[in-house]
């Protein structure tokens, strides 16, 4: 009778223990509690959604249809959607694409917004690739024709692009039409920054108008800048208006160009403040480099040097930074 009841006690020991080690097993491997909840669905900014409706409502307007599909990407996602392209919209802060594909007949027209956050990055998007000689369309804020096969615009903070993808060409009269539609729908102002007035110069012909975010003559540490070329009586000249954050930034901007350069002062300028800030130098396809600093503005002139013209152009130029400056 002992003896069962000390097999009893035993048995319940370890009945005790084997529960005890299945609880801290399971402990063990059961998961953690999360600190926060699991991320949610994305959703597209307003601005995507601005876009991707006005590209809905343009189908119908152009006597086109509803689009067959609209698609959204976020910004790390464009390569899927145009590969190579993407870089140079992201080097403009792009901030999504939105494509909507339009069926005519056995024609297929694809229609892109860019988000570009910016009226100025839209405008500098489209002076990059709307190239030399293209026919202009009043389409958004500017826009061009290429070849009756794409109409490239931008309008407000967006780029637009719309183009025929399919061996049937659509007609030209098709994009057109599109291309107006979706520009109503993309609302808000295409002013740009007041300081890139600056690069209206009275007395010289001006060439289409550039802007650059990044990367400015290929110095990583020069960004923003309006470029144009300007012709007087035969000669011609580059000009570059950089804005800086601060006035600190630009001095700092104008001592690595001038150290690139190898500068020499700039005599030929009136004003003891510009002869401070102003040098001469060569770049490296010995091209005549002047360059001013005036608060947070480098200016730059890139051609033939030394020359009344020049000298000309770049007065005029601090002239008009001083009157328009913000």
């Amino acid at each position: 009778m002992a003896a069962r009841s000390l097999t009893r006690a035993m048995l319940g020991v370890a009945m005790a223990v084997l529960l005890l080690l299945l609880a801290g097993c399971a402990k063990r491997h059961s998961p953690r509690p999360s600190a926060s909840k699991p991320p949610g669905p994305t959703t597209a900014p307003e601005s995507l959604r601005q876009a991707a409706a006005a590209l809905r409502e343009a189908g119908p307007a152009a006597d086109l249809g509803e689009p067959a599909e609209v698609r959204t990407y976020p910004p790390e996602g464009m390569y899927e959607a145009i590969d190579g392209e993407a870089d140079l919209f992201l080097s403009y802060d792009c901030q999504g694409l939105v494509v909507a594909r339009y069926e005519v007949g056995d024609a297929t027209i694809d229609a892109e917004v860019f988000d570009q956050d910016k009226p100025i990055n839209a405008f500098g998007v489209y002076s990059q690739v709307r190239g030399h000689g293209r026919a202009a369309v009043e389409i958004g804020a500017a826009g061009v024709n290429v070849a009756d096969e794409a109409i490239l615009y931008w309008q407000s903070r967006c780029f637009v692009r719309v183009s025929g993808t399919s061996a049937e060409r659509p007609s030209s009269d098709a994009l057109i039409g599109l291309a107006q539609d979706i520009a109503v729908g993309l609302k808000g102002s295409s002013e740009l920054p007041a300081w890139t007035a600056a690069m209206q110069l009275p007395g010289f012909h001006r060439t289409a108008l550039q802007y650059v975010a990044r990367n400015v003559l290929g110095h990583g540490f020069l960004t923003n800048a309006m470029i144009a070329e300007y012709s007087f009586r035969g000669s011609t000249w580059t000009l570059m208006l950089v804005r800086a954050d601060n006035e600190a930034r630009a001095r700092e901007q104008w001592e690595q160009l001038k150290g690139f350069y190898r500068g020499r002062p700039d005599n030929q300028l009136g004003g003891a403040a510009f002869r401070e800030y102003a040098f001469v130098g060569t770049d490296s396809m010995g091209r005549g480099i002047r360059c001013v600093r005036t608060w947070r503005y480098v200016v730059l002139i890139v051609g033939e040097q030394g020359t009344a013209p020049s000298t000309r152009l770049l007065s005029v130029a601090l002239d008009r930074v001083n009157e328009v400056q913000d």
